[in-house]
């Protein structure tokens, strides 16, 4: 008998994910997607559980780490995980579209206008996403985990029995950051997040306006590494902050115009209501959604708008979502809507785990 572990661990705003398998020989492999954006207090927290994860390397180690984009809610926390001495000899290699290596690929000149220096295993958690994307440059450029590889959609790896299709970015994604990138400030990035809870709104009025669907306009966003991962017969929609007209185009691309099933999908940006489009959702067949964010009032992720998006096309009585925090906010959005069906962690810093076998 063979497993395959999925988790979503309590990340702030942002995403940690690990997908945790046998191959065929029984023996174990990880693959860590984003760090989130911790404080040191909380990362303290997320490293035990990352350790205790691979059993100290008695269940492999990390085979591939994945920084889906240069967000900070995705990117600080991997910086802290390379900067950390009992983490960092875990990792055997990384995937991430920095900015120079994007730069290289287009054959364009990087404007360094790097004010931070990096040094030894002082991260800077609160500096802009481009200067965090220069931070993880300069640390991985000191070794030789990382081949500097653009990863684009269309692009597919295997590690022992398991199979990454990349469904996003496409090449005119990355064109568009490259050329974004040095038209920013050095300062703090505004955040993109709605700003109010749509909590109150019932169903019937979200159903009212269903057709009514502006995407995010995010550059940062739609670089995003946006992955289905194949194990067996299961299948894992990782869809980081990704655009939902790239992802579409890249499942019929792959799968075909049909719905595809997935056993979990983790719902874009954190579940925006301008990351999920009905499209998309016409192309998917799941049971399991998982919402990896923390309803905080500066971003108010997840949107009940997205979350109704799903049960409509799906069926209430075919949903389940996943929370990656229990908290009053999050236990609000369907508290007139008894019939919807979520799930907590039993304990705060277990965030989600969904097991399989074969």
């Amino acid at each position: 008998m063979l497993e395959c572990h999925f988790y979503a661990l309590p990340a702030g705003q942002g995403d940690c994910l690990v997908i945790q398998f046998q191959g065929d020989d029984g023996g174990y492999h990880n693959i860590l997607i984003d760090g989130g954006n911790r404080n040191q207090l909380e990362f303290n927290i997320q490293k035990r559980m990352l350790i205790s994860i691979i059993d100290n390397g008695n269940k492999g180690i990390f085979d591939l780490v994945i920084v889906t984009h240069s967000d900070d809610d995705h990117i600080s926390g991997i910086l802290k995980i390379m900067g950390d001495s009992d983490l960092e000899p875990l990792v055997k290699e990384l995937w991430f579209n920095s900015e120079k290596t994007i730069n290289s690929f287009f054959n364009t000149k990087c404007k360094n206008t790097q004010k931070y220096n990096l040094e030894g295993k002082i991260i800077g958690s609160n500096k802009s996403s481009r200067a965090q994307d220069n931070n993880l440059y300069t640390l991985l450029d000191k070794g030789n985990k990382w081949n500097k590889r653009i990863i684009l959609s269309g692009m597919s790896e295997k590690i022992a029995n398991l199979t990454i299709n990349i469904l996003s970015p496409t090449k005119d994604k990355l064109s568009a950051l490259n050329k974004y990138w040095p038209k920013q400030k050095l300062g703090p990035v505004k955040s993109s997040g709605e700003y109010r809870y749509d909590y109150k709104t019932s169903l019937r009025e979200f159903y009212e306006k269903i057709d009514n669907f502006t995407e995010d306009d995010s550059v940062v966003n739609g670089a995003s590494i946006a992955l289905s991962i194949e194990w067996k017969e299961r299948r894992f929609l990782l869809l980081s902050d990704a655009h939902p007209t790239i992802v579409a185009a890249s499942i019929k691309d792959l799968y075909g115009v049909e719905k595809t099933t997935f056993d979990i999908v983790k719902m874009s940006h954190h579940g925006s209501a301008k990351n999920i489009n009905n499209d998309l959702l016409s192309l998917i067949s799941c049971r399991d959604f998982v919402v990896s964010a923390d309803a905080n009032k500066r971003h108010f992720h997840p949107n009940k708008e997205a979350l109704s998006r799903v049960l409509f096309s799906n069926g209430i009585e075919n949903t389940i979502f996943h929370f990656t925090y229990d908290k009053e906010e999050l236990r609000n959005i369907f508290l007139s809507e008894p019939d919807v069906m979520v799930r907590f962690p039993c304990n705060k810093n277990d965030g989600v785990h969904l097991s399989y076998e074969y």
